[in-house]
């Protein structure tokens, strides 16, 4: 049986580590990091080694373990209701790296978190245990995830910004500005996310990694591979080896 879990839910992956690769890493989210056991020592952003119970990254943080730790990795994608929060959050600390503390029942909790349902509901407890407090709504950024969303694999950025512009008059020069602000990444770096999404989706599947990638929206398996690498510190050969890492998806209930 793999020792480590990937279950992907609607805006969220969560893995539950026993021993991954610990070369360098940075997802395009909002990404929670919990010891299982020692606390995690960490490389964060080049900086000198750094020794926490749990961290709260924003996105394109980069990390490193500096050695394979039992962990569980929570990343937390713009279009969850709960990004904004988490985001503001992560702010509050010097370059976006927040420590935190995670109690034994909370931990216990996500343990038992096997559904979309009760995983959404253990973050917002985590949230309002920390006394974060609930975002507005944002109708600007919702319009502009569902562009996305309904994206094939042919959109640009560029046409997705003519799309958005069409109701909200700006620059994309402005609207670029904006986005950067309320979710901490670039409009080509959600689109790339979206592809790799696609992409782990499929690893599961009987298809070669050739086929993966180009129905995933990528040049070829070696593009797939080097982003694969750089956001999860993983090869798709490895993600897709069940004695490595076995994919499950949450159900809603």
């Amino acid at each position: 049986m793999a020792i480590n879990h990937l279950a992907i839910g609607r805006a969220c992956f969560v893995v539950r580590a026993g021993s991954l690769p610990n070369g360098y890493n940075q997802r395009p989210g909002m990404t929670l990091l919990l010891a299982d056991g020692e606390p995690l020592e960490l490389e964060i952003d080049g900086q000198s080694v750094v020794s926490a119970d749990a961290w709260l990254l924003a996105p394109e943080i980069r990390r490193r373990f500096v050695r394979p730790q039992p962990h569980v990795s929570i990343t937390v994608e713009p279009s969850h209701p709960a990004y904004a929060r988490l985001l503001r959050w992560a702010r509050l600390s010097p370059n976006a790296a927040h420590r935190l503390e995670v109690t034994t029942a909370d931990r216990a909790r996500l343990a038992e978190a096997a559904t979309q349902q009760t995983f959404d509901a253990w973050l917002d407890g985590l949230l309002a245990h920390n006394q974060q407090p609930s975002a507005a709504a944002n109708p600007r950024l919702e319009h502009l995830l569902a562009l996305v969303q309904e994206a094939d694999i042919e959109t640009s950025a560029e046409q997705i910004w003519q799309s958005f512009r069409l109701r909200y008059p700006s620059t994309q020069a402005h609207c670029s500005h904006w986005l950067q602000e309320c979710i901490g990444i670039p409009l080509r770096k959600l689109l790339l996310w979206q592809k790799l999404r696609r992409a782990l989706e499929a690893l599961s599947g009987a298809h070669g990694a050739t086929e993966v990638a180009h129905a995933a929206g990528f040049a070829d398996s070696a593009h797939l591979s080097r982003i694969c690498l750089r956001t999860f510190g993983l090869r798709p050969s490895q993600a897709n080896d069940h004695k490595i890492l076995q994919v499950n998806r949450f159900p809603d209930y």
